[in-house]
């Protein structure tokens, strides 16, 4: 069955004509819906767009501005099935502009006393902070365009370049 579903999927996006150009909306699940949207409001520059109750309880909320294509959607953990702890993990990169962009991020965050890291990456510059729930927020600038295909190899220094030809196959 999912390779069936794969098939479909890979049908859809062989054309350029349908092939979707960014994110729309993000989830990240939340421990504490009004501490992560503090977060993300005070970080990004987020304002609270939607609410989702069940049973008289907000469960889960989305945040975007007026002029970004995109939205963030925080998801009470607890409502999540399975075990939904992405910390430590990067579930989101976001993109800003340039190098100046960047730095200027990377100041926003220090003003904000969230101790940003910076990370150099085969793909990007990044700045890293973490979120309440243990999430690595990621805000880059691209260094190289995906064109080519590059494997990395988790080691006990992190992920290095290992290969040229993908291991995976799709079905």
């Amino acid at each position: 069955m999912l390779s069936d579903q794969y098939k479909e999927c890979q049908i859809m996006v062989d054309s350029t004509d349908n092939a979707p150009t960014g994110i729309l909306v993000a989830m990240l699940p939340a421990t504490d819906l009004a501490v992560s949207a503090a977060f993300y409001t005070q970080l990004l520059g987020l304002e609270l767009r939607r609410e989702f109750v069940a049973d008289g309880h907000v469960t889960g909320c989305s945040l975007s501005r007026e002029d970004l294509p995109y939205a963030l959607n925080l998801r009470l953990r607890s409502t999540l099935p399975g075990d939904a702890d992405l910390s430590g993990e990067h579930p989101v990169i976001w993109r800003v502009a340039n190098e100046q962009a960047l730095d200027q991020f990377q100041a926003h965050a220090e003003r904000l006393d969230l101790d940003p890291t910076s990370r150099r990456h085969d793909d990007a510059h990044l700045i890293c902070v973490v979120d309440p729930d243990g999430h690595d927020v990621l805000v880059g600038y691209p260094v190289r365009p995906w064109t080519d295909f590059v494997g990395y190899e988790l080691t006990t220094g992190g992920y290095h370049q290992s290969h040229h030809r993908p291991r995976l196959q799709p079905a």
